[in-house]
């Protein structure tokens, strides 16, 4: 019972988070069309993790490892400091906005499957086929994660901006992923021998 109702929490918190997901690209598109007809309303939000510097910059953390250049365009050099979304050029603001929107799309589909699995357990299929091949998807969601924020692009009137970034917690969720659809293949496997010895 208690097993259930861990389950039962479980799936609402995944439901949850899906929907305040869904919410957040729903604002986000808001955001870059009411950008088009009304510019001057976002004058003074900055663009997250874009900060120009004066030199090259290579760092590394718990969680990523990275690469920056910047590089000056034109005779007037940029101040460093953060970028605003008015001085941001279309084409990199735009691509900004996909990175965005598609990695939290990724995380609806990662939550889709943890979902599933959820299910299952509680309809007590656990050791099947089917787990196995969620974990893979989880996995493969994971990759594609890593690679859509392993670059971010902006360009502005006087600098342009580009990092390479290595995210390290994606490939490990990915690694985690992977490792447990192996063990739900064998799980399957044995279950499937002890279906066919009774």
């Amino acid at each position: 019972m208690e097993r259930n109702r861990l389950l039962t929490i479980a799936l609402a918190v995944s439901n949850i988070f899906q929907a305040l997901i869904v919410v957040s690209i729903a604002l986000f598109t808001f955001g870059i069309i009411h950008y088009q007809f009304a510019p001057d309303v976002y004058n003074k939000v900055e663009l997250s993790g874009f900060n120009f510097k004066s030199a090259n910059n290579l760092s590394t953390s718990i969680y990523t490892s990275s690469f920056e250049i910047t590089s000056v365009i034109g005779t007037k050099p940029a101040a460093p400091g953060p970028i605003y979304v008015k001085d941001a050029n279309t084409l990199s603001l735009l691509i900004f906005y996909l990175q965005i929107v598609v990695t939290l799309a990724f995380w609806v589909l990662i939550l889709q499957q943890i979902a599933k699995l959820i299910k299952s357990v509680k309809a007590l299929q656990t050791f099947r086929q089917n787990n196995s091949n969620v974990f893979q998807k989880i996995g493969r969601y994971c990759l594609l994660i890593f690679i859509v924020t392993g670059f971010r692009w902006m360009e502005t009137e006087n600098a342009s901006y580009l990092g390479i970034y290595i995210n390290y917690l994606p490939l490990l969720f990915m690694l985690g992923a992977f490792i447990l659809a192996e063990i739900f293949e064998e799980g399957n496997k044995l279950y499937e021998a002890e279906q066919l010895t009774i």
